[in-house]
């Protein structure tokens, strides 16, 4: 039976990391089964949009790995892997989006469920090469599949009331970068007011309500969303 070729963008901004995933979809098309795989790798945002907007506007996008942390690009549109994969999901909606981070912190995991819905969601410290494999089997057969540490989370039930959207993240990143609160509104598309607002309550979600803004990003960067 002939195998089927599946598309994959796989970004992470640690080479060797692409580099084992590679090294274990190539073993997986050598052993007996049904898929062989066409890679592409992107270290940036700014590596993973060229190829999105080149190379797959005349081929399918089959499957993507996304990091969670990747470094800033020239487009502040994307401050994470997040919306990163939030962009793909609208333009390539048949894309199966496999997240892969080594953040486990349970509001992490809920944010990224609730806007990428990914087809699977790995935690780095759970993969083994035989988990590895049956993960992207799973995405790409029967999603979703969710890693030892997701699936735990899930069972709890333990539900954040709280959803960082692109605008708190953005907030973040201005306040990391030395940007005084009463400038905000320069950057981020929202009343003085407003910013407070969701300051207070950034502070709230990451248990810095005492603390300055030097803690607020000390806590954000702990928990991956800087």
């Amino acid at each position: 039976m002939k195998k089927k070729n599946i598309h994959v963008l796989m970004v992470d901004d640690h080479k060797m990391t692409l580099v084992g995933y590679s090294a274990a979809l190539q073993q997986m098309s050598e052993e007996a089964g049904t898929y062989t795989f066409t890679v592409h790798h992107a270290t940036s945002f700014d590596m993973a949009l060229q190829t999105l907007n080149h190379t797959y506007r005349s081929q399918p996008l089959h499957l993507v790995f996304l990091d969670i942390q990747l470094p800033k690009g020239l487009d502040l549109k994307y401050q994470t892997g997040e919306d990163l994969g939030i962009d793909i999901r609208k333009r390539f909606p048949d894309t199966k989006i496999l997240v892969i981070t080594t953040f486990n912190n349970n509001l992490l995991i809920q944010n990224v469920l609730e806007s990428v819905n990914p087809e699977g969601l790995l935690i780095k410290g759970d993969l083994t090469p035989d988990t590895f494999s049956h993960a992207i089997l799973e995405v790409l057969d029967d999603p979703p599949y969710f890693s030892k540490t997701v699936t735990k989370y899930l069972r709890k039930q333990h539900i954040h009331p709280y959803h960082l959207d692109r605008l708190d993240r953005l907030i973040l990143y201005y306040i990391s970068d030395g940007k005084l609160t009463k400038n905000l509104p320069l950057y981020v598309p929202l009343s003085l007011p407003g910013i407070e607002k969701r300051k207070k309550r950034l502070k709230e979600i990451f248990i810095v309500e005492d603390g300055n803004d030097f803690d607020l990003v000390r806590r954000a960067k702990e928990e991956g969303f800087l």
